[in-house]
């Protein structure tokens, strides 16, 4: 999932905060194994998933969306800011939960190839 990972990380912890909570407690609402594990989020130092977006938002009474998107423009909200794909795909990168395999991520790059040489 492609999103803003420090801007991500800073509202998790601004919405911690004024929740009231601790790192732990949100850890144990997320059925996290370790409140390292959700520091290593809050901190940008790991992926947030789709499932934990919907469960923090769950958590915070908030839209996922808000969690998610990280700029305006023309006023309206973007998930990404523009990025160079071939340069996330030297990265891990997953769909629906599940980490794409180097074999995924050729065969996804020919589809992409395929489509952009047909315009």
């Amino acid at each position: 999932m492609l999103y803003d990972k420090p801007k991500t990380a800073s509202r998790l912890k601004e919405l911690r905060l004024e929740a009231g909570f601790t790192m732990e407690e949100v850890a144990k609402k997320m059925k996290l194994k370790s409140r390292g594990t959700y520091s290593d989020i809050e901190h940008g130092k790991s992926n947030l998933t789709i499932q934990n977006a919907y469960i923090l938002a769950n958590v915070y009474n908030i839209n996922v969306d808000y969690l998610l998107k990280s700029s305006v423009v023309n006023n309206k909200q973007i998930i990404i800011k523009p990025v160079k794909l071939e340069k996330e795909l030297e990265k891990e990168v997953t769909y629906k939960g599940k980490t794409l395999t180097d074999t995924d991520i050729i065969a996804l790059k020919a589809f992409l190839q395929g489509l952009i040489s047909s315009k």
